[in-house]
């Protein structure tokens, strides 16, 4: 007869261990007794007295065979259950799961056999199929899913379903799923499915609930960007390939794909083209609303993940026409009006997927109008479009202003998750419109802003503790999120932001939101993100730093992920600057009694030496530069020059000024350039540099010691040096360098006497700088205007 693996402890004992491994303990997750407890009906006590007395993995084999039949029984719950177990063993299961072997005669594969029907009759049993005893085995489980093509399985193939029905169970579970996930599950899924194994509609059904449940957490192993495009490519040429209904379900099972994958940049992924031309297939067809609806939602995904640049491509006939751009617009222009007019939200949100993916869509399109990217369009169908678009956000912004007054009425609407997430949703799209559209009704804005911005802090409030301790280094990095795909409500106060900037422009919108303290919620807000860009950042500089030996780097899929939120933080704390400048410049009085805004300064005093003043990090390195020097200049409480964090401010703010511009770098010296490390970044620095500029002529004004501290550093001199060559200069920069100039040289005649030394009479000449020669020529006097 074969015997089973061998045990190093006798039949039954409470370890389960094999001659090459050890595993945990048993007898851990359960606390019951030898002795048969009275309640348990006749038969389970049979079954738990002959088990009790093997002496012989025989014995207890032939007793195992009385198991399936008892549990499905009536007799039989789940406390006869436990003590079922209990008295089978663990161990014993184990060794019976890895033996290939049978007894003479007996069927193949027999010991795997009747261990999985064993198993199989206790998946309703969390308890059980959470058991580290069970989880431990979870290898030999994905063995036999992944190897159901041997010819070993042929005579037995209730061992595949069966080893499919521990498995659904086991990540049924979140405890479950983890320990999945952590022994490759994904991996051994895709693999069945890219080689299209037996059974492979099961692996698939199994992938999908887990992509569903766990999302990006999947795809966190090495290989696990390699599987996530070998599987999109098998299913993407099965999208294009398909003439038949298996078209439209495949849209299901590719956004589900998509979706789970954390997100970046596939536009040169060879799966892409397959996947653009299968919609185009589709939307270009006559199909029905059930037929259409699963390709709108897919269509969404795809432009979520590679923009909504592949839209306008295709034929020169489609590009030329604008057709397709035209209609995927159109149709979702009409799906979130026919949704939301005159709806309440429990009647919209049981199409939450469609109308959200319809949303999503329609985003995408304001933006890449507003940036004139939609040249393939004729001035007909843009202005046909434009009109499309305000009828929809009139829908949006009614739909949210019922919203906001049934709240009141009903505020546990929000407890259910679906309805914030949907509301969340309605409350960026229309931020996309706002952000672009500065004037649109503005009356109708300002009256739900409360609500939006009340909710919106809500939802930063709710993901941000989770967000932080996920960061590198912190104990929640690399982990699946606490909560579901499902469940997540989106941070909205990041969408909002763009719009922010114009809000608080205006005034009857300033005020608004000053009422609601939008100020604080900014600060916080430039906290949190400066928080997530540090850590990101020093963590993938630190990952590059470790040279191209990739076999102890982090995941593919953490490193890109860092990389995401380090930029997404960086542009974050760029609009929140741009809002609180606009507010510093429109509200003076209200920044200059506010105690936030002195906290504020002496968080960016901080943060701005940290800093490089250059490449990537230029214009936000400008953005805390002048955020800094408006609010010292408004705020009554300003530091002395002894403090060194404002000493070392203004040190960085000069250097920003001062390195943006030289001569060096033209051919002959005699013409000012943009210093080439400012070039790349200078439509989004130059306006930073002017203002910069324009703030600190202002504070040598209003405080002395930053005057000296020009003179002292040499900028001051370093700019008459540079222009002394130089025979023209564009307006603005002449402008902002007179004006630095005279507002050094304003009673300070012993700079007056160094600027002679080193020129200026000829700047005044060449240049045309009539101030600072009048300014000169008295001595340091100003003239009277």
């Amino acid at each position: 007869m074969a015997s089973l693996p061998a045990n190093t402890g006798t039949v039954g004992d409470s370890s389960l261990c094999s001659t090459s491994s050890q595993c945990p303990s048993e007898g851990t997750s359960n606390s019951l007794t030898d002795s048969s407890p009275p309640s348990l009906s006749e038969p389970v006590r049979k079954c738990l007295a002959a088990l009790a007395k093997a002496e012989t993995d025989t014995e207890r084999l032939a007793a195992l065979f009385l198991v399936p039949k008892l549990v499905k029984g009536q007799d039989c719950d789940k406390q006869a259950r436990l003590h079922l177990m209990k008295s089978i063993g663990y161990s014993f299961l184990a060794r019976m799961l890895r033996s290939k072997d049978s007894p003479e005669g007996c069927p193949g594969l027999m010991y795997q056999s009747v261990a999985l029907a064993v198993l199989s009759c206790f998946t309703g049993d969390e308890e059980i199929m959470t058991n580290a005893s069970i989880l431990f085995n979870l290898p030999i489980l994905l063995d036999i899913i992944n190897d159901a093509d041997n010819e070993i399985y042929e005579e037995n193939l209730l061992v595949i379903n069966d080893a499919y029905e521990v498995i659904t169970a086991i990540v049924s579970t979140e405890q479950g799923r983890n320990s999945f996930i952590s022994n490759r599950g994904i991996h051994t899924l895709c693999d069945i499915n890219i080689r299209q194994s037996f059974q492979s509609e099961k692996a698939l059904t199994l992938l999908l609930s887990l992509l569903k449940l766990s999302g990006s957490a999947c795809w966190s192993y090495h290989q696990g960007t390699q599987d996530f495009n070998n599987l999109m490519t098998k299913f993407c040429e099965e999208f294009y390939n398909s003439k038949n209904e298996g078209k439209f379900e495949l849209c299901h099972t590719l956004r589900t794909i998509i979706r789970s994958f954390p997100k970046s940049n596939y536009c040169e992924e060879a799966w892409l083209p397959y996947l653009q031309s299968g919609l185009r297939d589709i939307l270009f067809s006559k199909i029905t609303k059930e037929q259409r609806d699963p390709a709108l939602m897919l269509l969404a995904s795809v432009i979520e993940v590679s923009d909504f640049e592949w839209c306008i491509c295709g034929t020169k006939e489609v590009i030329a026409s604008g057709k397709f751009v035209a209609m995927i617009l159109n149709l979702s222009f009409i799906e979130v009006i026919m949704h939301l007019e005159e709806k309440k939200l429990e009647d919209v949100v049981g199409d939450l997927d469609l109308v959200v993916s319809c949303y999503f869509i329609i985003e995408s399109g304001v933006s890449y109008m507003a940036n004139e990217r939609l040249s393939m369009l004729d001035d007909r169908q843009k202005g046909q479009l434009y009109s499309a678009m305000k009828n929809v956000f009139s829908t949006v912004l009614k739909f949210l202003h019922e919203v906001s007054l049934d709240l009141k009425d009903n505020p546990t609407e929000l407890d259910d998750n679906d309805n914030k997430a949907f509301i969340c949703a309605t409350i960026r799209i229309l931020a996309s419109w706002l952000a672009e559209e500065t004037t649109a009704s503005r009356d109708d804005v300002c009256a739900i802003l409360p609500f939006i911005f009340t909710l919106s802090n809500e939802a930063f409030e709710a993901q941000k503790v989770q967000k932080l301790q996920s960061l590198p280094g912190k104990s929640g990095f690399g982990k699946p999120p606490i909560q579901s795909a499902n469940e997540f409500v989106p941070d909205v106060l990041r969408f909002l932001l763009p719009a922010l900037c114009h809000l608080i422009a205006e005034d009857k919108s300033r005020q608004v939101l000053l009422t609601i303290n939008i100020h604080e919620q900014l600060y916080a807000y430039l906290v949190y993100h400066w928080s997530i860009f540090e850590c990101c950042k020093d963590w993938v500089q630190q990952q590059d730093s470790d040279g191209p030996d990739k076999s102890s780097s982090e995941p593919t899929y953490l490193l890109d992920n860092a990389k995401f939120d380090t930029v997404n933080s960086k542009f974050a704390i760029c609009t929140i600057c741009n809002s609180l400048m606009n507010l510093v410049v429109l509200e003076p009085h209200f920044v200059d009694t506010s105690p936030m805004f002195g906290s504020l300064l002496k968080f960016l005093m901080n943060a701005l030496p940290t800093l490089q003043n250059s490449g990537e990090y230029l214009v936000l390195y400008g953005n805390i530069c002048v955020l800094g020097l408006l609010i010292l200049k408004e705020h009554s409480t300003r530091p002395s020059s002894s403090d060194f964090v404002v000493f070392k401010f203004i040190q960085c703010v000069v250097r920003f000024l001062w390195d943006a511009h030289n001569t060096d770098q033209s051919p002959d010296g005699s013409q000012l350039t943009v210093s080439q490390e400012y070039k790349d970044s200078w439509n989004d620095a130059s306006d930073l540099w002017f203002l910069g500029v324009q703030v600190t002529c202002a504070l040598i004004v209003q405080i002395s010691w930053i005057k000296d501290f020009v003179v002292e550093s040499g900028w001051a001199q370093s700019v008459i040096e540079n222009l002394v060559n130089v025979k023209s200069l564009e307006e603005p920069t002449l402008s902002a360098f007179e004006d630095l100039l005279v507002s050094v040289a304003v009673e300070n005649k012993s700079f007056i006497e160094e600027m002679k030394t080193l020129g200026v009479i000829q700047v005044c000449q060449n240049l045309k700088m009539r101030t600072l020669a009048q300014l000169i020529s008295k001595g340091g006097k100003l003239p009277k205007s």
